[in-house]
């Protein structure tokens, strides 16, 4: 019988990691770790279960390319170009930093200016794969410790270009080329640059042809096709295949397709890039890592702290909260999936000493397995030293007027926050914008509000924004550790404060409302509302009738508005309102067949078993209770009465007996009709 060496060797792979994951995931541990395990367990430095160990390190390659497509396409360009100040400006101060740093210190030891500059790289490249797939799985990418992290990742790995050309110069023997590095990257350049065009004019095109086929078979092919051969592209000129694979998800992401692509190709991306973790862990040589365990675990510590404490400062410089800057900083304490590449370079080409470049990559290693663990204590530390260190003075606070009563504060400049902020000053009501991003405090004063920089869970930032005399304090932002710490601390400021929160999860309520929230409106909960109101609508269901089902199910769903609950007879009454007659209306068009024809011939009531024509309207003149031989005209507005089951069926009747086939039923008069 044929054997297939892969296929073994993919069944104990998955025979392992996923009982190991399991495990993990009951004791709270992520699955990353997990998969890392397995590949330390199954991989050529454990007990060598696995023989086809390049062949996983292909498909683990592949998994990287559509983890970095899809992410890519949950991105938008437009929220891409929102990012540029942390991307450019962050990035850049985070390499450059971290670079210097590691070269002084290596030229210190007496490393050749090689070697130095060759770990310095590696060590400033920080893991995508695992903070993008971590920030992802807890719905943080949109968040503002989120927007700092993928800005300094994305410029770090475009970074990687230039990286890899340098290395190379050095295996070959020769010094630094300016002028070839000039040249390589302008080939880049225009490569991504045809790519981003071509996805843009043509692709879309290509697909709205794929997608009249309704074939998802030859859908999701194109969409492999696309991902992956980007991909090839930008590697024949340099750039790695996962920035190959973001750039086409990023300009794909703009399309109406996008959301269908995601869905696809999920399944695919979380099995091929759970591999790419196991490859690693394959890499590591336990027999060394435990004959120098107290030198990795020396250098591990030095790379955490470090690129830790150039993060927090460098997110400190470009204006965000200590607390966010702690997050980020243990967020990217790690060495990067990049560096492997410029490892195995380094390493073949004889600038990186087998020993050094053993205690490298077990470093590497281990950072990357310690980064779900920093991620998950990066929280509480920036909470405990927020509280010991305090908070700086927001910026311009002392222009705040203390006899601003009656105001509302509002958190967050986001869509939310920005559209509320509008309103308040169409309405002329006095209210104040506090955020975190300074790009969105500048964009808000200079639409005319009074915005200020700082975190909303600081009780002397409250205070600075008056929070003992305001009425009403407004919460949409997406980070829910913030938002926590501002419901209590407005709370236990001023106790009559009405609170509202914005929240992405229903599973959040419970929490917020002990807190002291007035008003918490849960994302998923409400959109699930808006689709079941929409369906009502087509189906012509009067918009009363549709608001009382919206304040049952509410009601029902979560304690919303508390101050204003129904109660039990409440409830009973508003039943009985759902079983009792409605009205609704239907504008006779030109070319209708009804036109003409009689009441009694129509027969509505029959018909539909309980709906009756209670009224015409005709020019502006009502006519009540009109006989059976009252004849319609072209431009008559019909009122119906009836429950809403015999008005959909009359609806129905109406429009399928006209001869027009615009007839349309119109639940208002249109322009020019008076119903009064």
């Amino acid at each position: 019988m044929e054997s297939i060496p892969l296929l073994k060797d993919m069944i104990i792979l998955l025979g392992i990691s996923v009982p190991l994951s399991i495990v993990l995931t009951r004791v709270g541990l992520p699955t990353i770790v997990g998969f890392l395990l397995t590949g330390v367990i199954i991989g050529p430095f454990g007990f060598g279960l696995v023989a086809e160990v390049h062949k996983i390190e292909v498909l683990a390659e592949i998994g990287v390319v559509l983890l970095l497509f899809t992410i890519g396409l949950e991105f938008k360009v437009s929220r891409m170009l929102k990012i540029k100040r942390e991307a450019m400006l962050g990035g850049g101060l985070q390499l450059a930093l971290t670079g210097l740093l590691v070269l002084g210190l290596t030229t210190y030891m007496g490393l050749g200016f090689n070697l130095a500059l060759t770990l310095a790289f590696i060590v400033s490249i920080s893991s995508s794969v695992i903070v993008l797939k971590l920030l992802g799985d807890k719905g943080l990418l949109k968040s503002a410790h989120g927007n700092l992290s993928v800005g300094i990742l994305l410029f770090q790995d475009i970074c990687v270009i230039v990286m890899v050309m340098v290395v190379q110069s050095f295996s070959e023997g020769a010094g630094i080329d300016g002028l070839a590095l000039v040249k390589k990257l302008g080939v880049a350049m225009v490569v991504v640059l045809a790519i981003v065009v071509s996805s843009a004019y043509i692709v879309p095109r290509l697909f709205h042809q794929i997608v009249k086929l309704r074939n998802r078979e030859i859908f999701i092919l194109a969409v492999v096709l696309l991902c992956m051969g980007t991909a090839w592209v930008t590697s024949l000129v340099g750039l790695s295949l996962a920035i190959g694979a973001f750039i086409a998800g990023l300009v794909v992401s703009e399309s109406e397709y996008s959301h269908q692509i995601v869905a696809d190709v999920l399944p695919f991306r979380d099995i091929f890039s759970s591999l790419f973790f196991v490859s690693i862990g394959m890499l590591l040589d336990l027999y060394f890592f435990k004959n120098n365990l107290p030198v990795i675990a020396l250098i591990v510590f030095s790379i955490v702290l470090f690129k830790s404490l150039i993060v927090i400062l460098v997110a400190q410089i470009i204006r965000y909260p200590l607390r966010m800057a702690i997050i980020v900083g243990l967020t990217l304490a790690q060495i990067g999936e990049f560096s492997f590449i410029l490892m195995k370079m380094g390493e073949k080409s004889g600038v990186i000493p087998n020993d050094i470049y053993q205690l490298v990559l077990a470093s590497t290693i281990v950072t990357m397995a310690l980064t779900p663990f920093l991620m998950q204590g990066a929280v509480p530390l920036a909470a405990f030293v927020g509280r010991v260190l305090g908070t700086r003075a927001v910026k311009g606070s002392s222009a705040i007027k203390s006899s601003l009563i009656d105001h509302v504060i509002v958190v967050g400049y986001g869509l939310n926050g920005r559209n509320l902020a509008n309103v308040l000053k169409e309405t002329g009501i006095s209210h104040l914008v506090l955020d975190v991003n300074y790009e969105r405090i500048k964009k808000a004063r200079n639409n005319g509000h009074t915005a200020f920089y700082g975190e909303a869970g600081h009780p002397e930032i409250l205070k600075m924004l008056g929070v003992e005399n305001a009425k009403m304090i407004v919460l949409g932002i997406s980070d829910s550790v913030a938002t926590r710490k501002a419901v209590k601390a407005a709370k236990d400021l001023n106790p009559q404060i009405c609170i509202i929160v914005r929240t992405r999860y229903i599973d959040d309520l419970e929490e917020l409302y002990e807190l002291g929230a007035t008003q918490v409106i849960p994302e998923e909960f409400e959109t699930s509302v808006e689709i079941f109101a929409r369906v009502l609508k087509e189906y012509r269901i009067p918009g009363n009738i549709i608001q009382n089902q919206i304040d049952l199910v509410r009601h029902e769903g979560y304690a919303m508005f508390r101050g204003h609950s129904m109660d039990i007879d409440q409830l009973a009454h508003l039943e009985r309102i759902l079983e009792t007659s409605v009205m609704d209306t239907f504008f006779v068009e030109e070319g209708s067949g009804i036109a003409g024809k009689t009441l009694a011939e129509l027969d509505i009531r029959r018909k539909t078993g309980g709906a009756t024509v209670m009224a015409l309207i005709r020019k502006g003149s009502a006519t009540t209770n009109p006989r059976g031989d009252f004849k319609v005209e072209v431009g008559d507005m019909m009122v119906i009465l009836g429950s809403h089951m015999d008005l959909n069926k009359a609806m129905k009747i109406l429009k399928s007996e006209g001869a027009s086939p615009a007839a349309t039923a119109q639940s208002t008069a249109p322009s020019g009709q008076d119903l009064a």
